[in-house]
């Protein structure tokens, strides 16, 4: 793979063996080794500002939106997609078209290693993902994930009331 159509902030630290393409970046990215970020031109991968993702994650947009915010950290290996499908048998695409489906995740949020986010899928602020978690249904904010498929197995009351996004809804 080549590094080509992507834009970036400020204190943008890639390791070498990154592939970035159709990618925007805020300030303050920290991409490790082997990682894959991939948006298309006309759905382009979007990081926030102090976003860290650990080795061998893979970020796999184009087919839809892939929006990762602010102050995001995400763990060894871990694999975000917006579509998934039979891309070679034309009989199983008649069963199981190709559906694309937009990811969001949100400010704030932690994801542990080899966590897998399916397409379609919005993580709320404050949220933690737990390390091997399949994510396949929205996790409301401030909501700890964990399991395959993952469950909600604790909220985050603390951060609740600390919260900046979270006090705005409240006004």
């Amino acid at each position: 793979m080549q590094r080509g159509g992507y834009t970036c902030g400020s204190e943008i630290d890639l390791a070498e063996n990154v592939h970035p393409n159709f990618v925007r970046m805020g300030s303050r990215i920290k991409v490790r080794d082997g990682v894959i970020l991939y948006g298309s031109q006309q759905t382009p991968l979007t990081l926030g500002d102090d976003v860290y993702i650990n080795a061998r994650s893979l970020l796999h947009g184009g087919s839809a939106a892939l929006t990762i915010g602010s102050r995001v950290s995400l763990g060894c290996g871990v694999i975000i997609h917006t579509d998934s499908g039979p891309n070679t048998s034309p009989l199983l695409q008649s069963l199981y078209p190709m559906t694309p489906g937009a990811v969001m995740i949100e400010d704030d949020v932690w994801i542990g290693t080899y966590a897998f986010i399916m397409p379609g899928v919005r993580i709320g602020h404050g949220s933690v993902i737990g390390a091997h978690a399949l994510i396949k249904k929205d996790v409301p904010p401030h909501t700890v994930m964990a399991g395959s498929p993952a469950k909600a197995v604790k909220t985050l009351q603390d951060h609740k009331v600390a919260c900046h996004a979270c006090s705005l809804s409240r006004s």
